[in-house]
């Protein structure tokens, strides 16, 4: 459930032998907003369907299935996670999760930590921030405008948008290479970060393989165009 093929292509290269499966949904979610409302829970309903189809004929285990959403898709996977009836999905990681135009009217229509054994999510943008909190919660820049994408000449609203596409960037990019980017402070707000008023003793890395024990808010910063990674200079 990610916006791009090369998302896809880079899990393939860094996951070598793993089955990487994109639900493309784009013509069921762009006609009106009863239809993407209805649509968003048939998504869900025929993707838990198909992973539970998978666990009970195929043997995959559970444990072993990451369910990767961007923007809308983001929310679908926590439906997805919600409706698997053969157990608890292994991990969820949400990009920038959204709620466009259709704001959730039960808990169940979020992503949250009930989702899955591990659910992780990335903030670029405020596209995003109603999302409720996972297990672990990466903030780029604090969530909101991402470096390069605010300029002079851009409306507010394209400054957003491209905050929130950022997210599959980076992940793209924690993708390919690895644990050693988007090293990310714990730390509760980006004031806090900027101002070193955290100790940043705990670090996690955002991506594929992220520290599973280290719960809570990290904060990380970013550059304005690739690699956007950057070092995490000021841990102390």
């Amino acid at each position: 459930m990610m916006d791009s093929s090369s998302s896809c292509t880079a899990l393939l290269v860094a996951e070598p032998g793993s089955l990487v499966i994109l639900v493309d949904y784009w013509d069921l979610v762009t006609i009106s907003r009863p239809y993407m409302m209805a649509n968003t829970r048939q998504i869900a309903n025929t993707t838990a369907q198909f992973i539970d189809l998978l666990v009970e004929e195929r043997g995959v285990r559970l444990s072993k299935i990451h369910v990767i959403g961007f923007s809308l898709g983001g929310r679908i996977s926590g439906l997805v996670g919600d409706r698997v009836k053969s157990g608890t999905l292994g991990r969820i990681t949400g990009l920038d999760a959204s709620y466009p135009w259709l704001p959730p009217k039960t808990k169940d229509e979020f992503l949250d930590a009930s989702d899955a054994a591990l659910v992780v999510t990335l903030r670029t943008s405020t596209i995003g921030s109603y999302s409720p909190p996972g297990h672990i919660d990466f903030h780029a820049n604090g969530g909101h405008i991402q470096p390069g994408c605010s300029t002079w000449y851009l409306p507010k609203t394209a400054e957003q948008v491209c905050s929130h596409y950022r997210a599959v960037w980076i992940m793209v990019e924690a993708v390919r290479h690895g644990n050693s980017a988007f090293p990310a402070c714990r730390c509760d707000s980006r004031e806090s970060f900027v101002h070193h008023s955290c100790t940043c003793e705990t670090v996690n890395h955002f991506g594929l393989s992220p520290n599973t024990s280290a719960h809570g808010n990290f904060q990380f910063s970013t550059n304005a165009a690739p690699p956007y990674s950057q070092p995490l200079e000021h841990k102390k």
